[in-house]
């Protein structure tokens, strides 16, 4: 299928292993090669260890005598020997630059097709015969064998400045293969017409200008709140920042194995998130809560040589690559974000880059926290819940707070609150699962359920199982033009002044209460209409402003709000 690149077989007759002498120093073999177990900077300094007592200590200056006193560019050009046998990415489909470009926005007859069953009753369309015969043939004789190079000709993947990369499904087209919900391979209302892959994400939203190309605009955007983008499923990897590292090395071979052999030829996933690459470097993709990962594991025998006419070559012996789910940080196993937290551990990633990484797979429940912050980079950010509002100092009264996202974390008898993540030293069922749009982050003060008395937490104090917060009340500023609406307003719908009683003179009711008056009027319910404290309001375009009343037997009346003069709007 593939032609095999012709390997360099032949192991020279002398390899060069010297003895401990007497004022004896590290050098590099000049006519002979070192044999290593890693085709990595760390392999050649460990070869040169081994294969000369002499380097034990010394080899990393060696090799840097050889190849340049830069660490970033000696492992660049480790990498590069390495690679110099590698099988191009694009002879995987053989079918071009368009299509695989193509393939990975989503758009080839891989994607679209479903499984079906022709009027003679034989199948046809089936992922595991076309393209799956082929791919199969390329996962047993190639890729856990040999390199393939990575595909930044593709705009796709031409920078992962995040050292990460992901794809994302949104639709099963092959039945029966005990993976999504594609069952029946023909197009009936029990078939594969609109099939969905095993749930392992929620997408949170798509910022179309990050892969413009792929998205085919530079500008729009896409919010899935809740539920909204159904069933979903991403998988990703991540690499070293060293090159020569393996998991940098062989990342192609695990975007081959993650989108076409695993995925599209076992699985039939297919079709990506709308407005988004269905694979991608991450941050051209999706921002969502998790996605599942699959690390690259290599065992080979390498024999390097260097020459000051051919530099450094590399002469790969044995190689066999394996997949397998990725080995996180703290046991978190088959998760990207733990994997790319381990690579941060190990020093194989940076800070700032686990950092970024963290604002595109944010986290389990924390798509709430990723929507309003996007909305409000974008200047779109909801309306506050009341006059004056600032959720980071202070709490509205008209939802009990439960908009206050501070940092207050003590109650007012200045006990110190639990996390709401833990369950000691008390149990509970406020958390992110249950709660995903309370911001329950840390230890903050809180008001996930509506408590009458405003934010609040669990302490603690094993004595006091909850307790109120001094959280402070966004106060409200009174002006002359708030206590009146202009004549262009004449249902009075956007008056949002402070009168609380009746033309006759009775005491409205609070609109958070439903007694003397039962009714179906909230804050919730109706977020634009201002309805606070007990102030009178027109939420459902009555003709003037109105309010139920404190009267068991009169239950609501219009108000006596007058009309703001002409001279103060023109001063305004």
């Amino acid at each position: 299928l593939l032609p095999l690149p012709t390997m360099k077989l032949t192991i020279p007759a002398i390899l060069l292993v010297l003895t401990k002498h007497t004022n004896a120093v590290c050098t590099f073999p000049e006519s002979g090669s070192v044999m290593a177990t890693s085709c990595s900077y760390e392999g050649l300094v460990e070869g040169l260890e081994t294969q000369d007592v002499n380097c034990v200590g010394e080899a990393e200056a060696v090799i840097k005598g050889k190849l340049g006193s830069d660490l970033t560019v000696v492992k660049a050009k480790i990498a590069g020997a390495c690679a110099a046998e590698y099988i191009p990415f694009s002879a995987i489909t053989d079918e071009g630059y368009v299509f695989d470009k193509a393939y990975f926005d989503g758009g080839t007859y891989y994607n679209e097709q479903r499984e079906s069953i022709n009027e003679h009753g034989i199948t046809i369309n089936r992922l595991a015969t076309d393209p799956g015969d082929r791919i199969g043939n390329i996962h047993r004789n190639h890729a856990q064998s040999n390199g393939f190079t990575w595909p930044d000709d593709l705009q796709n993947f031409e920078s992962c400045d995040l050292n990460a990369a992901m794809c994302c499904w949104v639709q099963d087209r092959q039945a029966g293969d005990g993976n999504g919900n594609c069952n029946r391979p023909y197009d009936d209302e029990d078939g594969c017409v609109d099939a969905d892959p095993a749930d392992n994400v929620d997408v949170c939203y798509v910022d179309m200008s990050r892969a413009p190309t792929s998205s085919r605009t530079t500008a729009g955007i896409a919010i899935f709140e809740g539920e909204d983008e159904d069933d979903s499923h991403c998988h990703g990897f991540a690499w070293a920042e060293d090159p020569s590292h393996e998991s940098a090395r062989f990342k192609a071979n695990n975007l081959f194995y993650v989108s076409f052999f695993d995925h599209l030829r076992n699985r039939g996933y297919v079709k990506n998130v709308p407005g988004a690459p269905m694979c991608a470097c991450v941050e051209q993709m999706p921002v969502v809560t998790r996605a599942d990962c699959t690390e690259i594991d290599v065992t080979e025998k390498v024999i390097f040589s260097y020459s000051d006419t051919d530099g450094l070559t590399a002469t790969i012996l044995e190689s066999e690559i394996t997949f397998n789910a990725c080995q996180g940080a703290n046991d978190n196993n088959n998760d990207l974000a733990a994997y790319v937290e381990r690579l941060r551990i190990e020093q194989e990633i940076s800070q700032e880059k686990k950092d970024a990484f963290d604002e595109i797979v944010v986290g389990e429940y924390y798509c709430r926290e990723a929507i309003d912050s996007f909305l409000d980079q974008e200047g779109l950010a909801t309306k506050p819940a009341c006059r004056n509002a600032d959720p980071l100092t202070c709490g509205c009264d008209s939802v009990l707070q439960n908009d206050y996202k501070g940092y207050i974390n003590v109650t007012k008898s200045g006990l110190t609150c639990q996390r709401w993540d833990e369950q000691e030293p008390h149990g509970h069922s406020r958390t992110r699962r249950n709660y995903p749009n309370s911001y329950l982050s840390e230890n903050y003060c809180r008001n996930p359920d509506g408590e009458p008395g405003g934010a609040w937490c669990y302490t603690t104090d094993p004595n006091v199982r909850w307790a109120y917060c001094d959280v402070p009340v966004c106060e409200t500023v009174r002006t002359e033009e708030s206590e009146c609406t202009y004549n262009n307003d004449v249902k009075q719908e956007n008056y949002r002044g402070y009168l609380s009683e009746t033309k006759s003179g009775l005491t409205c009711q609070h609109w958070d209460t439903q007694s003397p008056h039962a009714h179906r009027f909230s804050a919730a319910d109706f977020p634009e209409a201002g309805l606070e404290e007990n102030y009178c309001r027109n939420p459902d375009g009555e003709p003037a402003a109105w309010c139920y009343t404190t009267d068991p037997t009169k239950r609501w009346d219009f108000c006596d709000v007058p009309r703001c003069s002409e001279t103060s709007r023109k001063a305004r």
